[in-house]
């Protein structure tokens, strides 16, 4: 609450007025950035070669656009607790879609493709706690997010086909 005053510039009674604590803030705002996060992405074609890259470049540049904030929010809420249609949305399906996708059209392989979607998802979520904490920068949450990927790849016995 703390930080979000500073931020604002409201008083934590005018906070207060909209949310009745800490948490029912954390998860609006929370919901706020995954919305802008998935309004995004829908922009991106997902059998582009290049989608996972610009779906992590922009999850990163969302939650580094008020790292406080976005940190903070992470903290007590969590990235997975969602409103309405976003609830809909599963990080693991999206990105083992987008695998299949591109397996279909020549331009991976993988072995084990579900083990890649979840390794990719699972590191991103281990780099983006560990930023919210604090051990990393932003620099350094946005190198671990884009290894996030590769990880994913190799543990499914994936590579891209060039």
């Amino acid at each position: 609450m703390v930080a979000v005053t500073e931020v604002t510039g409201l008083t934590r009674t005018t906070i207060y007025r909209d949310f009745d604590g800490p948490n029912e803030m954390a998860f609006a705002l929370s919901d706020e950035t995954m919305q802008r996060i998935y309004a995004r992405i829908d922009a991106f074609d997902p059998t582009d070669p290049r989608y996972l890259d610009a779906y992590s470049k922009v999850t990163v540049e969302e939650f580094c656009s008020n790292s406080v904030v976005n940190r903070q929010a992470i903290l007590l809420s969590g990235t997975q607790r969602f409103h309405g249609e976003m609830s809909s949305l599963n990080p693991e399906v999206i990105i083992l879609e987008n695998l299949w996708t591109r397996q279909a059209s020549g331009l991976l392989e993988v072995d084990d493709m579900e083990l890649a979607a979840r390794a990719v998802v699972t590191y991103f979520r281990g780099a983006l706690y560990g930023w919210a904490a604090g051990f990393y920068t932003d620099e350094e949450f946005a190198t671990e997010v884009a290894r996030s990927i590769q990880v994913g790849l190799a543990m499914g016995d994936g590579k891209e086909i060039e």
